[in-house]
């Protein structure tokens, strides 16, 4: 009688516990609407990339969510592609990476950590001082934006595609 009782109060102490910790849906919603979403449309040229004889080749693009946007801007390629994290810092809240090939069309759905202000596209081109191999967007809070980016032959550029909708999608 005794370890049955014991085991029951074990049981309910466990679910106890477990349903302490367990977001309400409540919660879950809010922290869902105070997150925003971007799409990202690449569209790279077909001599994306030339090495000295001319042939195209692809590039890695390093995507980077940021708090603040300030030492992305002042680093140079090196601290960023190799040390990202320690270069960055506290500024830093997320990355990821995609290989683009010359004349692919690609497109990714983030959703964002809600303190993410910007995102910086690091971009490997080969010739890193003939290029312009940076760029940063602007994300606005809460909402749901496209863009297209577009991989030049040696530069990146970001354009909004759609305005913002609110709530993130």
């Amino acid at each position: 009688m005794i370890p049955r009782f014991l085991l029951a109060a074990a049981t309910a102490l466990l679910l106890t516990a477990c349903a302490k910790d367990a977001v309400k849906p409540e919660a879950a919603a809010e922290a869902e609407a105070d997150t925003a979403a971007v799409e990202l449309h690449f569209h790279a040229i077909a001599g994306l990339n030339p090495g000295a004889n001319g042939q195209a080749a692809p590039v890695r693009v390093r995507i980077f969510e940021l708090k603040n946007a300030a030492t992305f801007a002042r680093s140079d390629y090196f601290a960023l592609a190799d040390r990202a994290q320690s270069t960055l810092g506290l500024d830093l809240l997320d990355q990821d990476e995609v290989v683009i090939q010359p004349g692919q069309q690609l497109s990714i759905q983030r959703d964002l950590d809600p303190a993410t202000r910007q995102i910086g596209l690091l971009v490997g081109y080969r010739e890193l001082d003939r290029a312009q191999w940076r760029t940063v967007i602007n994300v606005p809070p809460r909402q749901y934006t496209e863009y297209q980016i577009s991989l030049d032959v040696r530069a990146v550029r970001a354009d909004v595609v759609a305005t913002p909708s609110s709530p993130a999608q």
